[in-house]
């Protein structure tokens, strides 16, 4: 399915957490930055997926960026989840499309402002948090 015909580009969302990444803010290219993707795959135990793909967002956000660059450096710094978005192949832009169905825009600044509601869509499977079966990675030495 082309991305083409989304409501939103999916590049205006981060790789890793799935969410908006505003005009204004920093985003960075997944592959073009090899210790990003190096972090990843150590923090998550997989590989950046589908970084080619249409369907499939390209850039993530500065903080995710730095939190998991930090965490690789040995720094005390973690995600909030244990297992990133898992991004998959959209059947319909009516109700399976994240980048449609994720209405940013509209969204009022401000700390009092309501947050964005982000879909839970089989196209885009949500982080899982930490429990006692899945916790903070411990990183290695490189």
């Amino acid at each position: 399915m082309a991305s083409r015909s989304c409501k939103h580009s999916r590049d205006a969302f981060c790789y890793v957490c799935g969410q908006f990444i505003n005009t204004s803010a920093k985003k960075y290219s997944v592959t073009a930055s090899a210790k990003m993707c190096e972090a990843y795959k150590a923090y998550f135990g997989m590989a950046v997926g589908d970084p080619d793909k249409p369907w499939a967002p390209h850039f993530t956000c500065e903080h995710r960026k730095k939190t998991l660059e930090g965490w690789y450096r040995g720094k005390k710094r973690s995600m909030k989840f244990a297992i990133p978005r898992i991004w998959r192949e959209p059947t319909d832009h009516s109700s399976n499309c994240y980048f449609c169905m994720v209405d940013p825009p509209k969204r009022r600044a401000g700390k009092n402002a309501s947050a964005i509601m982000y879909s839970y869509l089989p196209s885009s499977i949500v982080q899982v948090p930490y429990c006692p079966e899945l916790l903070v990675p411990t990183p290695t030495d490189t």
